[in-house]
């Protein structure tokens, strides 16, 4: 990989440099790095050309495949890759996406790491621009200490992620911790976090598809494996957090409710587990999940109590709480017209909405005016403004139509 005078400045491809970290400074001149693909799999061969597709031919130093133990056609399909330069690995599945991972980056060794799951591929614009994106950071300070996180774009979801770390210095002390949703850490006797900055490369995903998760059951293996890790983990608020997320259609009310407490509980102790992100963080979260399933439940009681925790934990009138109460009116037609005007207010405040833990871009919030126009002005008004605006999906809204009357 060529690197020349007129390489391009790593502001570039930046989007975001996620809180706590500071400003990024920069050190010099680039200097030539080798650039890794990790491909992680097992029995995926649906969709595993698809992935080395988007990989062939970019110049990269290392197409690697790691594969956990594929009893279908998976590990035929990768060896025909093979005259591409793609090497395949074969390792035990130990129940442990964090030692497959780190078993990738011990392979790889040096220079930089991008993973890639078997499900994904990246962007055409976007491979072709990897290796030039990559070798701009090189000149960036303290990459032993920094992932960097694509976008994936989930199809069929009209839903966007920027903060899935994938891209780091296989040559750093980073590595990942958990058996699964697993995260990055600067380990060391004691682990320590990472700093995240999202990057303008575009990756695409389709493993959240219905049928995807039907076939592979994903959400069993994930249940299972979160449990592992909660008893192992205890002080650990991500482990709670991702049982509520993963298990929303499926755990009953007390479950959830029991999982929300043993947040608010952590949130009082504050562990530090390494994670870059704190138990605030995954109990806003983790409550607002359960807000959708208490809507759907109809248990509007507990619902307004976990509004008033979203209110005191973001130290504001928090619009998701707003969201959550004003759904909650609509279907038990609870509300004045007043509530549109007060939710175009807030929807307006582009910082209070930036710290949503629903939707940052706001979304949500477009889809309940939506609902509100058609209750309180007309369908078309409704309609009219369904089109100006991005479409919402969640437990109670579909293409930001409501889904519950």
């Amino acid at each position: 990989m060529d690197v020349n005078d007129g390489q391009v400045h790593p502001s570039r491809w930046i989007q975001r440099l996620f809180p706590p970290l500071a400003p990024l400074a920069v050190i010099g001149a680039p200097v030539t790095c080798p650039v890794s693909v990790v491909v992680l799999a097992k029995d995926e061969e649906r969709c595993v050309a698809r992935c080395l597709d988007s990989l062939v031919g970019l110049g990269l130093d290392k197409v690697l495949v790691v594969d956990t133990g594929s009893v279908d056609k998976t590990t035929a399909i990768v060896e025909e890759y093979r005259r591409h330069g793609v090497q395949l690995a074969r390792v035990p599945w130990a129940d442990s996406f964090s030692e497959v991972r780190n078993f990738a980056i011990e392979a790889v060794g040096t220079g930089w790491v991008v993973f890639l799951d078997a499900d994904e591929w990246i962007d055409r614009r976007s491979a072709g621009q990897l290796l030039s994106c990559l070798a701009s950071l090189n000149v960036l300070q303290g990459l032993d200490h920094l992932v960097f996180a694509p976008i994936i774009q989930h199809v069929g979801r009209d839903q966007v992620m920027e903060d899935v770390p994938r891209i780091f210095r296989a040559d750093s002390r980073i590595r990942y911790r958990g058996p699964v949703h697993e995260y990055p850490v600067c380990a060391g006797p004691v682990d320590e976090p990472v700093g995240m900055v999202s990057l303008n490369l575009l990756f695409h995903h389709d493993g959240y598809e219905e049928a995807v998760l039907a076939e592979k059951d994903k959400r069993s293996r994930n249940l299972r494996l979160l449990n592992v890790a909660g008893k192992a983990d205890p002080d650990n608020p991500r482990w709670p957090y991702f049982m509520v997320r993963d298990g929303l259609p499926v755990l009953d009310r007390a479950r959830i409710l029991d999982l929300c407490g043993t947040l608010k509980d952590l949130v009082e102790r504050d562990p530090e587990t390494g994670d870059r992100l704190k138990a605030r963080h995954y109990y806003r979260r983790a409550l607002c999940i359960a807000c959708q399933g208490l809507v759907v439940m109809g248990d509007w009681a507990t619902l307004h109590v976990y509004c008033d925790e979203l209110d005191r934990v973001d130290r504001c009138d928090s619009p998701d709480a707003h969201y959550f109460r004003s759904v909650a009116g609509l279907i038990g037609d609870a509300l004045t017209g007043s509530v549109l005007l007060r939710t175009i207010r807030i929807r307006r405040d582009e910082e209070l909405i930036s710290n949503s833990a629903v939707d940052r871009s706001g979304r949500h919030l477009d889809a309940l005016i939506a609902a509100l126009l058609d209750r309180f002005k007309s369908a078309s008004d409704a309609q009219r403004y369904r089109e100006l605006c991005a479409p919402w999906t969640d437990e109670i809204f579909e293409c930001s139509n409501l889904r519950l009357r």
